[in-house]
């Protein structure tokens, strides 16, 4: 490995050549694998990935979020979880009581309401799609929310 974990590479900079998988933020060029972002060089198991120092939060599958209810449908409520693209909370991922109906969305989730999700589905070509059907997930009624940018959350976790 060329790149000490941790260490600030650039675009285009050298990570490794050899039997690594290249992860997030890189890329294979034959056996060389190289930075397309600027960030710190990491390693996970056999994967070299670059963590961004600035950058959009990007969902993944079994993401836990805060989202802020934004829109009410017909079936579903549009949340903001601070990404470039607008995630869907179905009616149905919601542990709503079958008996209430799902005629008003409203009585459940208003404009501005804030909800911890998952994040079960998301790909480049449809927007995250959310649910609230899990142990500590549904509308956030008290506490505060700090705003932390998603490069320095790897910071906060550590």
């Amino acid at each position: 490995m060329h790149a000490e974990p941790k260490q600030l590479v650039t675009p285009g900079d050298l990570l490794a050549e050899g039997p690594y998988f290249a992860g997030e933020n890189t890329y294979r060029d034959g056996s060389k694998i190289y930075s397309s972002r600027i960030g710190l060089a990491d390693i996970i198991g056999n994967k070299l990935i670059v963590v961004p120092i600035k950058g959009a939060y990007i969902p993944r599958i079994d993401d836990i979020v805060i989202g802020r209810i934004t829109d009410i449908g017909m079936s579903g409520w549009q949340v903001d979880i601070s990404a470039p693209y607008p995630a869907m909370l179905p009616a149905s991922e919601t542990p709503m009581d079958r008996d209430a109906g799902r005629g008003d969305l409203a009585h459940h989730y208003g404009v501005g309401d804030l909800t911890l999700a998952q994040v079960i589905a998301f790909d480049r070509t449809r927007d995250p799609l959310l649910t609230t059907k899990g142990r500590g997930l549904g509308k956030v009624t008290s506490g505060r929310v700090a705003r932390i940018a998603p490069a320095k959350i790897p910071r906060v976790i550590g």
